[in-house]
């Protein structure tokens, strides 16, 4: 439950009216997981009407319910969001062993990535011991789904799904300034399938390559993707293939963990 309801908002930067819905989320608990307005509003010292008015909002999107008593719980689309979020705490630890191992064996970064609409977001990155960084991805940054080694390897196996998302997004610009027609990525999405991993080539930074493995759950279904990336002089053959055979190796350890089957 809240215990501090003063928050500093920026009406420039921040929205109240987010930051109130969450404060009402948070005012269910183990203890509570029932409100009526009235403790809603005695929890949150706001008006009875505002309170009403974010309670409203928040059932027509599904994440709050009246109950049979006239009170508010949460739904199961909270929990939802919940696992999803353990889900991801779950894969970091079950591909840390593998991460390290890759950049012990290899001494290049190696990067874990997860999709999040038409981007991939990094989850967790080891750098290599290089003095000069070539990091393209840092935690917490993403890149579009059609450039990089690990986005590009999501998006092979997420292509039904994501790909007309992404053609939708306007033209396909890399930072690097390259451009990519649908034609051109559809060609590349296959080879990547083929193959069984992605390679990029200085389409997110000129100089650095990359190679992309997807990691998958126990139902099948792509979750996030492992990388290497450094230097492109490091990728050549025969080097690249050797690489890429760790790389996926290392993926469907990973996906074994999470429960994977296939991959035979």
């Amino acid at each position: 439950m809240p215990t501090d309801n003063t928050v500093d908002i920026d009406p420039k930067n921040h929205i109240a009216s987010v930051v109130k819905a969450t404060r009402i989320l948070e005012s269910f608990d183990p203890e509570s997981p029932e409100l009526s307005i009235q403790e809603l509003v005695k929890r949150c010292g706001y008006t009875r009407t505002t309170t009403y008015r974010i309670l409203d909002t928040l059932e027509l999107v599904g994440w709050i319910e009246r109950t049979s008593a006239g009170g508010y719980k949460m739904t199961l689309r909270v929990f939802e969001l919940a696992s999803r979020v353990l889900g991801s705490f779950d894969l970091r630890t079950e591909a840390s062993h593998v991460m390290s191992d890759l950049a012990a064996r290899y001494d290049e970064n190696v990067y874990l990535v997860v999709p999040d609409g038409t981007r991939a977001v990094c989850l967790d990155l080891i750098e290599s011991s290089r003095p000069v960084r070539v990091m393209s991805l840092s935690v917490g940054r993403s890149l579009p789904l059609f450039i990089g080694g690990a986005p590009l390897a999501l998006l092979a196996e997420l292509e039904d799904t994501f790909l007309p998302r992404v053609l939708a997004g306007g033209p396909l610009t890399s930072p690097s300034g390259q451009e990519v027609s649908e034609q051109q990525l559809r060609r590349i999405l296959a080879d990547t399938r083929a193959r069984g991993y992605a390679v990029s080539m200085e389409d997110v930074t000129p100089g650095v390559a990359a190679l992309g493995a997807c990691i998958f759950d126990r139902s099948g279904r792509p979750v996030a993707a492992l990388s290497f990336g450094g230097f492109v002089a490091n990728f050549a053959q025969p080097r690249q293939s050797e690489l890429a055979g760790a790389l996926v190796e290392g993926a469907l350890t990973i996906s074994r963990r999470l429960g994977y089957q296939g991959g035979e």
